[in-house]
């Protein structure tokens, strides 16, 4: 919760209309979703989202932020006073910068809530998920799992932490020099780094550079400052830090006994010391992987050895990442969230071990790979060597 004061502080905003004394609970930064009471943020996320500001007023919005250099700004602002004469709006410089500077207000509150933030090539949403799913059986956690992992929507999503006891976010990266803000924003206690890939490589110019920029989400962690490394990354692998971090490190050679149903795949690890069997609602030995650094946290964290088992056995899939769709004697893998090598590899892996009559593989293009790209897209053929699809 915020006071429009404490904003027009933080912000150094200017009130154009509404009482300063009003309380705001909930806040939206959507482009399509809009809903009465909120307080719409309309941040720069691949588009300006100013231009939606009519439609949350007209859907019972309290109010919203608005920039001073808004060509349309007076328009806005007149048409919406008359809609609603009460409603609050403020004048900022950035609305971008503005809704970090809350967020950033609202981490230093509130510093006292461990969060635990997830970053690596693939997989960041599905390791986060299965972390919150054993956390949340013990715990109030505030999780997403709609790859809201770029400054302004880790920066919304942080606008009411003080309303959970544990946060479990993703931070990802496209370009060079994003990592770092992001890791003062959140100052983890526990980060995990769950592999180095192929995606954006185009911006970033190498494994190399994406692993020197992953790696700055560790920056500036507080507590312990515990790492969680994937062992069976060749890069990560190799990554030495110094004695102020706690590092654990995780491989795929800690589950023993897999086996992939057509429904979930079963395996073993090892959980306080005893030899335990989960059922995982995935597809797949990556998923395995981001199931045991899961357990491991969970360890950390002295989560009820029950609870553990119970978190990873309700896990289910995300939208749009390897998620099943059964119909007409069909059955459609629906993998289409985001493509890079390391997804595509995992993908049509994972889909070759599950029975059926035919199997069709419908690949679309990988996007930001530059000059790696005729390569890159060589490499997944390649991989139709050792999968039998039709």
């Amino acid at each position: 919760m915020f006071i429009v004061k404490e904003i027009k502080k933080i912000t150094n905003a200017k009130l154009i209309n509404g009482i300063e004394t009003c309380k705001i609970e909930k806040f939206n930064v959507s482009a399509k979703n809009h809903y009465k009471n909120e307080f719409y943020i309309p941040i720069f996320w691949r588009e300006d989202r100013q231009q939606y500001i009519m439609d949350a007023v007209k859907s019972g919005a309290i109010g919203y932020i608005i920039s001073k250099n808004y060509e349309r700004e007076k328009e806005i602002i007149r048409e919406s006073i008359k809609i609603n004469p009460n409603i609050i709006i403020l004048e900022v410089e950035d609305i971008n910068e503005s809704i970090y500077e809350m967020a950033m207000y609202k981490r230093n509150e509130n510093i006292n809530i461990p969060i635990i933030a997830v970053t690596g090539s693939v997989g960041k949403t599905s390791t986060c998920e299965m972390i919150a799913s054993i956390i949340r059986k013990e715990k109030h956690v505030l999780a997403d799992s709609g790859n809201n992992n770029v400054k302004q929507l880790i920066s919304w999503l942080l606008l009411d932490i003080e309303d959970y006891e544990i946060a479990v976010l993703e931070a990802g990266i496209g370009r060079k020099d994003v990592m770092e803000p992001i890791s003062k924003l959140l100052m983890p206690s526990i980060a995990v780094i769950n592999n180095i890939g192929t995606a954006h490589i185009e911006k970033l110019g190498s494994k190399e550079n994406i692993l020197k920029e992953k790696m700055k989400l560790i920056t500036h962690m507080k507590d312990e400052k515990i790492v969680f490394l994937n062992d069976d990354d060749a890069m990560l692998r190799e990554v030495k830090l110094d004695s102020s971090y706690k590092v654990n490190r995780y491989s795929l050679s800690e589950a023993k006994n897999i086996i992939q149903n057509e429904n979930s795949i079963c395996f073993e690890a090892n959980v306080y010391g005893e030899n335990t069997k989960f059922n995982l609602n995935a597809y797949g030995n990556h998923n395995v992987l981001n199931a045991i650094c899961a357990i491991k946290i969970g360890e950390l964290l002295n989560i009820d050895k029950e609870d553990i088992i119970n978190g990873i056995n309700d896990y289910t899939s995300v939208d749009r990442r390897f998620k099943i769709i059964k119909e007409n004697n069909y059955t459609i893998i629906d993998d289409t969230y985001n493509a890079s090598l390391d997804s595509m590899r995992a993908g049509l892996t994972s889909a070759d071990k599950l029975t059926a009559k035919r199997k069709l593989a419908i690949l679309g293009e990988m996007l930001e790979l530059g000059e790696y790209s005729k390569e890159l897209h060589s490499q997944v053929g390649e991989v139709f060597k050792d999968v039998n699809f039709d």
